[in-house]
């Protein structure tokens, strides 16, 4: 009998083991697959940088969005307004209207690398889509200049309304769009001959611009009319939305459906379905709200808030604030300050 019990006993010992060892790799299999499906599901955000001018430091804060922190503080020229960005030319430019210069950072590591000295008041800035030529809106004097984004800065340039602000060019790289404030229009320039080609009246002092990314639609913020002007290029056909108190800029989502357009006097922004042309929302951000950008991959809106020195950060989404922002005194950037890459 011990004979026989001895080998039993050696056999369900091994058969434990093998059983064991099977357990062992089905929840080493389902580890490894929950894991990878929560890795998916917790993806970090991608990461894209907001260039923000701060007009009362001379300088500029750099947001990393994945994070939603300032990663850098640079210096730049005296009041720092407008800002254009290229990721083709890892290039930030910046308008300084009292030192009446253009800075320009390298974005790999944020560091100015180069000033062009501007004989005017720059203001609006803006990139052609093919980055080879940078707009400036003179303030004061009336004109607008094309500098060439090659070592050599080429400049041209041509005479406009009265007080440009706001920059856009269509994305098939055709049209100048030019805010005149105190000529209460926009102006279309033929970016190949920097001609004139006509003058759209609108509200009364635009100043922010925006353009959808198939170039189909314009948007003039109306400051002094509280309105914006939704214009067709195609048709030239013009629509008025009623937004808040003192409007100031505009940015259009990816899909261009949505239009986010920041209210100075009322501290807030203006979700506006671009579709039926209504307001659908409206959120209270920091202390006169100035510039707004887009980040496209992370659904975000970032705002600079002129007031209280931050940035009101939006899901765009949910239409909620997701955070704040600390940046610099004065914070203002104006234009597309979201590197989006």
């Amino acid at each position: 009998m011990s004979i026989i019990a001895k080998p039993m006993k050696i056999l369900s010992i091994k058969f434990l083991r093998i059983n064991q060892i099977i357990a062992l790799l089905i929840i080493s299999v389902l580890t490894c697959t929950l894991t990878t499906a929560c890795q998916a599901a917790i993806k970090p955000a991608h990461t894209n940088l907001a260039y923000i001018t701060n007009q009362g430091e001379d300088s500029v804060s750099v947001i990393d969005t994945s994070t939603n922190q300032v990663t850098n503080t640079i210096k730049v020229g005296k009041g720092p307004v407008g800002v254009a960005v290229s990721a083709k030319l890892n290039r930030v430019y910046i308008s300084n209207v009292e030192s009446q210069e253009i800075s320009i950072i390298d974005i790999q590591n944020n560091t100015l690398v180069e000033t062009i000295k501007i004989k005017g008041s720059p203001v609006g800035l803006a990139l052609s889509p093919d980055s080879k030529t940078l707009y400036v809106a003179d303030w004061f004097d009336n004109r607008v200049l094309a500098i060439s984004t090659s070592e050599d800065h080429t400049t041209n340039e041509v005479s406009v309304g009265d007080a440009p602000a706001g920059m856009v060019v269509s994305p098939n790289n055709k049209w100048l769009y030019i805010a005149n404030r105190d000529s209460n229009d926009v102006e279309v320039i033929d970016t190949a001959s920097l001609t004139i080609k006509k003058r759209i009246p609108v509200g009364k002092h635009p100043f922010g611009l925006a353009i959808s990314k198939t170039g189909l639609w314009l948007v003039s913020v109306n400051v002094k009319e509280d309105t914006v002007s939704i214009i067709n290029t195609k048709t030239n056909a013009q629509y008025k939305v009623k937004v808040g108190y003192h409007p100031y800029c505009a940015a259009i989502s990816l899909d261009g459906k949505k239009l986010y357009v920041s209210n100075t006097q009322d501290d807030s922004v203006t979700v506006i379905n671009m579709s039926t042309r209504k307001a659908i929302a409206t959120i209270n951000v920091g202390n006169t709200p100035e510039g707004v950008s887009l980040d496209y991959a992370n659904s975000r809106a970032y705002v600079a808030n002129w007031g209280s020195n931050s940035v009101s950060v939006i899901d765009t989404e949910t239409n909620q604030i997701l955070t704040i922002i600390k940046t610099g005194d004065k914070s203002r950037a104006f234009g597309q300050f979201v590197l989006n890459r």
